[in-house]
This record gives C-alpha cells, structure tokens and sequence, in this order.
C-alpha cells in the first residue's frame, strides 16, 4: 500500500474550517460508540477499535488539499522499533501475533535484525513455580524461627584461596557501558557491605570497584576488554565467559551510542568506537587449550578459584570438558536471562531454562566424580527467593541475579537499554539520565533486596526442616507438572518419582 508518514498527517491544519469539510463522520468505519470521540485525520488514531468497512479518504477535500496517500488514516498509529506507520493493535489481539506483524515491518524497513533487551518474555509451557517445596510436619520435623540455619557458602573449596561469602545469592556480570557506571558503584558498594559476590561483567574493572575487590569475580570474556594482568592477579575469583542465557553461542555488542570516552578507555578501544565480543575465545579453541587456559589464570590469581559461564545447551558435554579442565565454579545461565541488547530472533529461540539444566549438570557431576570439588551457579530470569532456593534444591550452590537486582536499585523494565536513554540512569551513560540513580539511596534497596532475599531462603529451608540452604536437594520439591517432574527429576505430586 501506498501510505503517507504520519509526520505528513501531522501537518494538516486542526482548524474549524478543515474540520468542517472532513467527510470522517460519513464513513461507513466511523466508530460511533467511541464515548464522543471526534475523529480526524489530522489528530491521530481512534482510541477505540476501528471496525473497517469501506473507507472514503479518498473522497475527503482534505484528502486531496494535503495530497495524502493511503487509506485508513483513523486506525494507523506510529509502531515498532522504526516508527513504522501501520494499523494499531486491536483490543482483542494477541499481542505477540501482533508484535510479530511489527517486526517483518521492522526488517523490512531497514534491513537490520530487531534488537532488544532484557530477557524473553516468552511463557514456556511450564517454569519454576510449577515447583513446590515439601514442608517437614511430623517424621521430619520444620525448625522454629529461632533455629539457626546457615546461608554462607564457599566457591571453591579446593582452590589456594577459596572465595567465602555470606549467601548464596550473587550479583552477576553486568558490563559498563551496558550499565552505567552508577549503577556498578551500586553494586560494588552492596556487595562489600554484605560480603556477597558480584561479577564484574565483561567491560573492563572501574577503579570504585576495586575497593570491593574481595568479593569480585572478573569477568575474562572473549573480547577480552579490561582484563589486564594487575587486575586479574588481584581477582577473588575468575570467570571465563562463554556465552549467557540471552544469547548463547552469539558474540556479544554494544553500540556506539554507548561508547563513552570513559566506557572506550576501560574497554581499551576508541571513542564512539563500538564494542564487539567474538562467539568464542581466540584461544580457546580445545579442550587442551581450555585446561591451558585455567591452570594460567589459577597461577596469575596466586590460587583464586577459577570457573566458567555458558549458556545452557549441551550442558552434560560441556560441563565434562569443563570438569577435565580443572575449573572451580561453572555458572549456568538458561534461557530467559537478561542482557543489555541482542538480537530478538536469537534471544527468542536459544537455548534452554535453568531448571532443566541445573539438574542434567548436577547429575554429570555426580557421575563424573571429579577429585577437584566443582560449585554450580544457576541463573536466567531469577526474580524472587522462591526461585534463588527452587534453584539450591535443583543442584546450584549459588545463584547469580541481574535484572533483579536492577530493578531493586531503579530499574523499571522499560526495555529501552540498547538505545542508551533508560530513564531510570540504569542502561544509559547520558550523564542527565544517570542522575535518576541515587547511588546512597539505592545501595539501601540493594541491601534491603539481598538480605531479605536470603532470609527468606533460610525460612524455606527450615521450612523443609532443615539448617543449611547448601543441604537443600530435589526431595524437597515437588511438581505439579508431569513433564517437568521428569525433566527435573523431582516428585511428580502423586508422590511418585516420573520416567
């Protein structure tokens, strides 16, 4: 169809005479129980669902005054990614069909892959909170309010110099330039405050967190920005970053809008010069080379524990390459985990949930019996304690929260982090925007966030009877889906193992 930008519509005059000779009210789709609603082309869209019979546009003086193109001006509205100029969504559609139709629009227009952020927001056919604890009653007893139970957890056990923290909930990697640099002040100042772990993410170490450096796991990503050697002899822990939830098997971008002086400089690149991690790392391209890699990285750390990030696919292969190459920790991100910007078709279609994957890896390690203890970290789309401890009981020894805890200092889920113009200061590095943080007032909520979080996971765990969160397992779930009780290996709720 030919069709008129609704920058053109905008330009016609609202004035009484134009709204006089508008033929709007004598179309046969005028939406006349629309509370009054006065149409006209020049206003915009009916509020209301346009029923579309015969349209007379194109017998409007207007029409032919302002030499307009196209029809149904009183149901077009401005779209997508592109400001696609094309019907508005009815009230009765379902709104991925719908978003569907704006995303051909989109690659059409331009043709350019959609970009969005944070995690999917596909519903799967089921999800954590398909899973239900046990609670102890008589044969096992539940323990008082009073009881203590221990929530502090360590990542590996066998290293030199073992990393000790005081939950099990840690702040996972999220890179500056993705992030602002408030926030990462945030997070660092929460996490030495509490004594938990946080990642540094992949865009290089800002000066504010090497303060908290007792607890900070450096991010050793593909592009290999910010990972100079004072840094990583200094680290607490180590992580090699091959993939993540959002976009496993994919290299990782930040654009150019985001690419500050500052943001270039700790990723050691130009100015406006965007930021790209390759798929996978130059040279790591063996399972040789892997058991290289971490036995460099252990004597650079003098003893830290090392570990590894993936995405969740072939977890039981990768996790025996990973056993065999010595790691300490292997953090696990399934599908629905967040990220700053990526590719919608791929954030959409790969990879698999944390609760399937916990358990394959937990099991491989079982049957691995690796002389090296081994610490899984489960993550992707975490939001509440329910779903931290569901996760401990699943074989995780600790999770790793992102979004979640965005959210807890300003994040609003507006979804707008690849443009650079969050208007919560949390995905931007637009210094007017960044004020929205206050940086004392939100490392309170963080607090808030982590410490209730991980009180609520020992009340579960008492709940279920007993007195560590690291004693929690799948007898203490139970599922009311079949399927997934036997994708999780969990009770189906007749009380029966499934196969």
């Amino acid at each position: 169809m030919v069709q008129d930008s609704e920058s053109k519509l905008m330009k016609i005059k609202n004035s009484p005479e134009n709204r006089a000779k508008c033929h709007c009210k004598l179309c046969p789709s005028y939406p006349y129980k629309c509370g009054g609603e006065v149409l006209y082309c020049g206003k915009g869209p009916s509020k209301c669902d346009v029923d579309i019979e015969v349209c007379i546009c194109d017998t409007c003086p207007i029409y032919f005054e302002y030499n307009l193109k196209g029809i149904y001006f009183c149901d077009k509205d401005m779209v997508g990614e592109n400001k696609v100029f094309m019907r508005k969504k009815r009230s009765d559609e379902d709104d991925d069909r719908y978003q569907a139709v704006v995303d051909i629009k989109d690659e059409s227009a331009v043709g350019e892959s959609v970009v969005g952020s944070m995690g999917s927001l596909k519903k799967l056919p089921f999800s954590l909170d398909d899973l239900y604890f046990v609670p102890a009653q008589v044969m096992i007893l539940p323990l008082n309010a009073t009881d203590p139970v221990k929530t502090s957890i360590v990542l590996g056990k066998d290293a030199k110099k073992p990393l000790k923290l005081s939950s099990p909930i840690m702040i996972s990697g999220l890179s500056f330039g993705a992030v602002s640099k408030s926030a990462k002040i945030v997070i660092s100042k929460t996490a030495s405050n509490l004594n938990v772990g946080f990642n540094s993410g992949e865009g290089g170490v800002l000066d504010e967190e090497l303060e908290s450096s007792k607890t900070m796991v450096v991010q050793y990503s593909t592009g290999r920005f910010g990972v100079e050697d004072e840094i990583l002899k200094n680290a607490a822990a180590i992580e090699i970053r091959f993939g993540q939830g959002a976009y496993p098997g994919k290299g990782s971008y930040l654009p150019a809008e985001k690419m500050t002086e500052e943001v270039s400089s700790k990723r050691n690149l130009e100015n406006g010069e965007p930021a790209y991690s390759p798929a996978h790392h130059p040279d790591i391209l063996t399972p040789r080379d892997l058991k290289k890699k971490v036995s460099k990285l252990r004597r650079m750390s003098s003893g830290a524990p090392i570990g590894a990030k993936i995405g969740c696919g072939n977890v039981e292969d990768d996790v025996k390459v990973l056993v065999e190459a010595g790691v300490d920790f292997i953090a696990l991100d399934g599908f629905g985990g967040g990220t700053g910007a990526t590719d919608k078709y791929v954030r959409e279609n790969v990879g698999i949930p944390i609760f399937s994957a916990l358990p394959r890896a937990k099991q491989t390690l079982e049957n691995l019996k690796p002389k090296r203890r081994v610490s899984l970290i489960g993550s992707g789309g975490l939001r509440s304690s329910a779903d931290f401890a569901k996760c401990l009981a699943l074989g995780a020894d600790a999770v790793y929260i992102g979004t979640a805890a965005l959210i807890a200092i300003n994040c609003e889920q507006y979804r707008l982090c690849y443009t650079g113009n969050c208007p919560t200061g949390i995905a931007t590095q637009n210094p007017k925007l960044e004020k929205q943080v206050d940086q004392e007032e939100s490392v309170h909520k963080l607090i808030n966030f982590i410490k209730l979080s991980s009180q609520e996971v020992a009340n579960l765990t008492r709940i279920t009877g007993k007195d560590n969160v690291s004693k929690l397992d799948k007898s203490d779930l139970v599922s009311v889906n079949r399927d997934l009780a036997v994708i999780t290996g969990v009770k189906w709720i007749n009380g029966e193992l499934q196969s």
